[in-house]
């Protein structure tokens, strides 16, 4: 973590809560433009698994967090007094669903019915949210073309529309803790929203964020600036370094040592990694072809992002190109970012993409501030 003196008002500040590290980072606006102030992640230490009679005390999970988000602050002597923050996606939902023949008026009533099908709990029990992405009118066989202005007696408008859904409890969780700390929250979105405003900015191709963190991978496909799909699956770096401990019969700390050692994953240890990236790699070429049918949106890939602490895995750019056949980088959140400090700028890559939701959290409170002074 750093900090980088200087002083002014226009700072945003992004929280990422991680299943494994807490990510901060700090961002000032000056000049017409975003600049790395600050950075930093505190590690979650493991919890021991409780037995299957235990009951899991939320309480002290809430305290326990307050208290490393207190002692990453302090350390990181951050600026700002406000936060953006970020929950899992996997604790959410994000859907695109489709609605036809509706009234303005009816369209949130609508919506909420169809949120029924898809989000397991009552509706009372989640913060519900949507927007609507796009509308098109599919033409009866008798209209007279694409060019007319109102709808013809068989002709059907078609709405698209993204719906977001977060738990309640889990909401006012994150809120206590960032609250326990001493900042106020401005914000919380799910955190591939963050992700794609970092990693793909304003561009409206076509690409796959595969977001690959401790205990979850996050696999996003973003076609002209709007998230159509996503999936959670239950894998990430800790089942290689799971996979390096039980193969060499290592602590867990040794394995992660392994694991950071580029030589080591390129040679004796690629056969404990590829499994495990491969299925990553095959989730996504499902989840591409899943919905692309019948979506049109059968346009190839732009690029594959790789993101999160398991982008540097030696190799793995070979692995998902051999699998979707499209151009593999790994995602930089800070590259629309500037970094006046040469030291950082020096040596950020090897950590920044784990900084993916965090910078796209600090970079949404840099955006609503220019929507509100008209910048």
């Amino acid at each position: 973590m750093f900090r980088i003196p200087g002083f002014n008002k226009n700072y945003f500040l992004g929280i990422d809560f991680g299943t494994s590290s807490i990510k901060i980072v700090e961002l000032e606006y000056k000049n017409g433009s975003s600049f790395l102030t600050n950075y930093g992640w505190i590690e979650i230490p493991p919890k021991k698994k409780a037995s299957d009679f235990e009951i899991k005390d939320e309480s002290d999970d809430e305290l326990e967090k307050i208290q490393l988000l207190k002692k990453l602050i302090d350390e990181m002597g951050i600026k700002s007094k406000n936060a953006y923050i970020s929950m899992g996606s996997f604790k959410g939902l994000s859907t695109m669903i489709t609605v036809t023949d509706i009234h303005e008026d009816d369209l949130d009533d609508i919506i909420r019915m169809e949120a029924g099908k898809y989000i397991p709990v009552s509706l009372d029990e989640v913060y519900l949210s949507s927007d609507i992405v796009s509308r098109r009118v599919e033409k009866d066989e008798r209209g007279n073309g694409e060019g007319k202005k109102f709808l013809g007696k068989g002709d059907k408008e078609i709405v698209d529309v993204l719906l977001v859904a977060a738990p309640k409890d889990d909401v006012h969780k994150y809120e206590r803790i960032v609250e326990g700390s001493g900042l106020k929250v401005l914000s919380l979105e799910l955190d591939i929203f963050s992700a794609s405003r970092s990693l793909i900015g304003d561009d409206l191709g076509k690409f796959l964020i595969v977001d690959i963190g401790a205990k979850i991978t996050n696999i996003v496909l973003v076609d002209k600036g709007v998230i159509r799909v996503n999936r959670n699956i239950n894998i990430g770096g800790d089942e290689i370094t799971k996979n390096i401990a039980s193969n060499l019969n290592v602590s867990w700390e040794r394995a992660e040592e392994f694991k950071k050692k580029s030589e080591y994953l390129k040679e004796e240890g690629k056969s404990i990694v590829l499994p495990i990236l491969n299925l990553i790699a095959k989730e996504s070429k499902r989840l591409i072809e899943l919905v692309s049918v019948g979506n049109n949106l059968s346009k190839p890939l732009d690029k594959v992002i790789v993101s999160g602490g398991g982008s540097y895995i030696p190799g793995i750019a070979d692995i998902f190109n051999n699998a979707l056949g499209s151009n593999i980088i790994v995602g930089n959140p800070f590259e629309r970012v500037i970094i006046e400090n040469d030291n950082v700028k020096a040596n950020i890559n090897n950590v920044a993409s784990k900084f993916s939701v965090a910078t796209g959290l600090a970079v949404k409170g840099i955006e609503n501030y220019k929507k509100k002074n008209k910048i």
